[in-house]
């Protein structure tokens, strides 16, 4: 049983020499990745696993540089050709959701999709990591029927206006095929 949200606390970096090219073709781009799985694959859709009220961990407030500590998360699986291939996790603030009401009601559209349309749109440098081991991931590979293995991630803030938002990104097994 997987529980929401998933653990994503790791040792993020900035050291991309182990990434192989297609990993690195598809971790370090900049652009959406709404958009590169659109053109990669014939078929692309959302499933939303959790949307809720979490509070922030110190880590959490520190990355997204928030005074207050209660968070929107959202995770979702990102599916191209009808196979999951990237699980994403985003936390926004709650003091910001106010005036950015939308973030609430995205359903099954990509958050990528949304953001990347405005122009004043900032990301903060990219950092990885490669999740191994971890419990929470290893039952969701499980529940999507995936092989356990390790799983390549990576973490940006967003900043749109006076909003800050962080997106995570972990490729499941298979995700480059």
């Amino acid at each position: 049983m997987v529980t929401f949200p998933l653990d994503i606390s790791a040792q993020w970096h900035q050291n991309f020499t182990q990434l192989n090219s297609v990993q690195s073709e598809w971790l370090l781009e900049t652009g959406s990745l709404t958009a590169k799985l659109k053109q990669t694959f014939s078929q692309f859709s959302v499933r939303v696993l959790s949307e809720k009220h979490i509070t922030l961990s110190a880590q959490q407030a520190n990355v997204l540089g928030a005074d207050q500590q209660t968070a929107l998360c959202r995770e979702v699986i990102l599916y191209g050709d009808e196979k999951p291939r990237v699980y994403a996790q985003s936390w926004i603030p709650l003091e910001q959701l106010t005036d950015n009401s939308m973030f609430l009601n995205l359903g099954e559209r990509p958050l990528g999709e949304f953001i990347f349309q405005h122009p004043n749109l900032v990301r903060e440098d990219l950092m990885i990591t490669q999740f191994s081991g971890s419990a929470q991931l290893h039952s969701l590979l499980q529940d999507l029927s995936l092989e356990i293995a390790d799983v390549a991630a990576r973490r940006s803030v967003f900043h749109l206006a006076d909003l800050k938002l962080m997106v995570c990104e972990a490729f499941l097994p298979g995700a480059f095929e």
